[in-house]
């Protein structure tokens, strides 16, 4: 039995620029981090040539079905996808389940993509960088699966830990941001990650998105090339140790991304959003596309309970997350025994 486990991740600044209709023209920039929370596909191996897929998160199964049959269903689409772009015949049973539900903002599915991609790809003594496998997990998401995302998930879960990416028509550079381990600790205490207890499908924020961007939409070009500048400016201020500026760009960054579309924000997160801003935090944002999953706040140590308290009264989860520098793993149980 094998184990596959990649991680998910918080985007502080630049998300949108790194969808493909924008950075092969103006070029975009993101900086992201992994956090300690994660996408698991389990494999164990089948004396017969049958392939079966379990997705604990849908509560959906794909039966046992040759390679030539198998189908692309809901839960399992991505590990499906993932067999058959590498022609992976051998037959076996996938159990595919996260550490946070479906549509939770912190790159899921990305995750899984880039797990699947290397898993499978272990399994095949295949020994593929980081880009590739990133670029693997796009094409699988983005051309197979058509779903209207960028590219930033998936190299932030292929290369893992604290990055700044960025992406042009020429290609992706991934350069790793170095923290000093008191800034790290600092920027870790202050990082507050909450459950808003709803989640959204992805898609419906970002088609429209994407549609905005295709047709040179003012307000939405405006405010892509502004996240960019952000982008830059968070990275400057990570690397001075500014973290009062880097919690001050984290709320212009949100104020700009609800200007890409409307979908982005609603009565209720607005609510949430601007109860935090008046009980502690300094800027925050809602993680990944918007509209649900995940609220990421930063806040100082001595007022985090008060905030804690005002938002638990609002349904939200307090969620205890690390960062995590690791790019994904594979484990081979049957050398653990």
């Amino acid at each position: 039995m094998f184990v596959g486990m990649s991680p998910m991740r918080v985007s502080f600044a630049g998300g949108g620029t790194d969808m493909p209709e924008y950075y092969e023209k103006y070029n975009g920039s993101v900086v992201s981090t992994t956090i300690d929370l994660f996408t698991y596909l389990v494999y164990n191996p089948r004396n017969d040539d049958s392939i079966q897929a379990f997705a604990s998160d849908f509560e959906s199964y794909q039966g046992l079905k040759k390679f030539k049959d198998l189908e692309y269903q809901l839960g399992t689409e991505i590990a499906i996808s993932a067999v058959k772009l590498l022609d992976f015949k051998q037959g076996g049973d996938y159990l595919i389940s996260s550490n946070v539900k479906p549509g939770s903002g912190l790159g899921g599915s990305s995750s899984l993509a880039v797990n699947c991609v290397k898993t499978i790809s272990s399994l095949q003594n295949k020994k593929f960088s980081n880009t590739e496998i990133a670029e693997m997990a796009f094409h699988i998401e983005r051309n197979i699966l058509n779903h209207p995302v960028g590219k930033q998930d998936d190299y932030i879960a292929a290369f893992g830990g604290f990055n700044f990416i960025d992406f042009n028509s020429n290609g992706v550079k991934v350069s790793p941001i170095k923290l000093s381990s008191s800034v790290s600790s600092e920027l870790q205490e202050n990082l507050m990650l909450f459950s808003m207890e709803t989640t959204r499908k992805s898609s419906d924020v970002l088609k429209n998105q994407l549609e905005l961007t295709k047709n040179e939409n003012k307000d939405t070009l405006e405010s892509l090339h502004y996240v960019k500048k952000l982008s830059e400016e968070l990275h400057d201020s990570l690397k001075s140790s500014d973290l009062q500026n880097f919690a001050e760009v984290l709320n212009k960054g949100w104020n700009a991304k609800k200007k890409f579309t409307k979908e982005v924000t609603n009565d209720r997160i607005d609510k949430i959003y601007e109860l935090a801003l008046s009980n502690g935090a300094i800027g925050g944002k809602i993680t990944g596309a918007g509209a649900g999953g995940h609220i990421l706040l930063y806040c100082e140590k001595n007022k985090q309970n008060q905030l804690k308290e005002k938002l638990e009264k609002l349904k939200l989860t307090f969620v205890n997350f690390n960062f995590h520098s690791n790019s994904p793993k594979v484990i081979n149980l049957y050398e653990h025994k």
